[in-house]
């Protein structure tokens, strides 16, 4: 075919692109839109990046995640987690673009179940998790892909599981959670798994997570040993903890996703192994 008939393929775009899954993301060759890129809450905006992006598909990882900073900021919570994605869906519904909108396993609770299938009912117990449920439903009435995702981690970055081995590399002793279980899972495994499921395939509700499951403590002493870092901790429980509710045990059963796309993240112990070592000497940027 002569030059006059190529036609440039249209950008993958994720939203979100300064956070644990954004990053990763914009690693795997995203083009990657931060908060001041875009901001989601603002419905004229994304109909300017959609007519400077010409967007193939998004995901969309932009969030206020602070789960007790939810209790404190309701309002700017359900405009992030709800009411921006109802523009992004129903800018993506007009334009005939894909977008994958990324939610949590706190939307489930339930304590008892072994493993957490997308036919549960929600019930969200926190205003971080309510709001993400009502975000959850307005990108499934126009018809997005809906993934839920927990317990993301990415070493060296922010997050909970950096925070508590940089403490332990200054020599203080940190407190963890014994009877909070869910399933520890690298940003880096998920991007790719995004990816092929903004590309095509069903829409609907998905579940993606590591296999097995941790507790907080079993989560951060294995990922302390993988990055060389001195294991300080003592043992607590969730009640001894003031904030938001968290789900006691959530470990999300990705069957679905996995007969969709074929794709299936290792156990969490494997998958935390890998990214330690495929890291560029990690262990010292803990310290840090």
């Amino acid at each position: 075919m002569g030059e006059m008939g190529w036609v440039a393929p249209m950008p993958l775009i994720v939203t979100g692109a300064a956070g644990l899954v954004g990053s990763a993301l914009t690693r795997a060759g995203l083009v990657g839109l931060d908060r001041q890129a875009l901001d989601i809450t603002d419905a004229d905006a994304i109909e300017r990046m959609m007519d400077e992006h010409r967007p193939d598909a998004i995901v969309n990882a932009a969030a206020q995640a602070g789960v007790d900073r939810a209790d404190r900021e309701p309002e700017l919570t359900r405009r992030i987690n709800a009411e921006a994605v109802g523009f992004l869906a129903s800018a993506c519904a007009r334009h005939g673009v894909r977008l994958v909108h990324l939610s949590t396993d706190y939307v489930l609770d339930y304590p008892a179940e072994d493993r957490l299938k997308e036919s549960l009912r929600p019930n969200p117990r926190s205003m971080y998790a309510q709001t993400k449920y009502e975000g959850e439903q307005l990108a499934l009435e126009h018809g997005a892909v809906v993934a839920r995702l927990q317990w993301v981690f990415h070493p060296g970055a922010k997050g909970f599981f950096n925070h508590a081995l940089r403490q332990m590399a200054a020599g203080e002793t940190v407190r963890l959670v014994t009877d909070q279980v869910g399933c520890p899972t690298p940003a880096s495994l998920l991007a790719p798994v995004l990816i092929e499921m903004a590309r095509g395939g069903p829409t609907g509700l998905f579940h993606l997570a590591t296999q097995g499951e941790a507790t907080a403590w079993e989560w951060i002493e294995t990922g302390a040993k993988a990055l060389g870092v001195t294991f300080r901790a003592e043992a607590a429980l969730r009640k001894d903890f003031q904030g938001a509710h968290r789900p006691a045990r959530s470990c999300l059963d990705s069957g679905k996703l996995n007969k969709a796309w074929g794709l299936e993240l290792p156990d969490w112990r494997s998958a935390l192994q890998t990214v330690g070592a495929s890291s560029d000497r990690i262990g010292h940027g803990v310290a840090r």
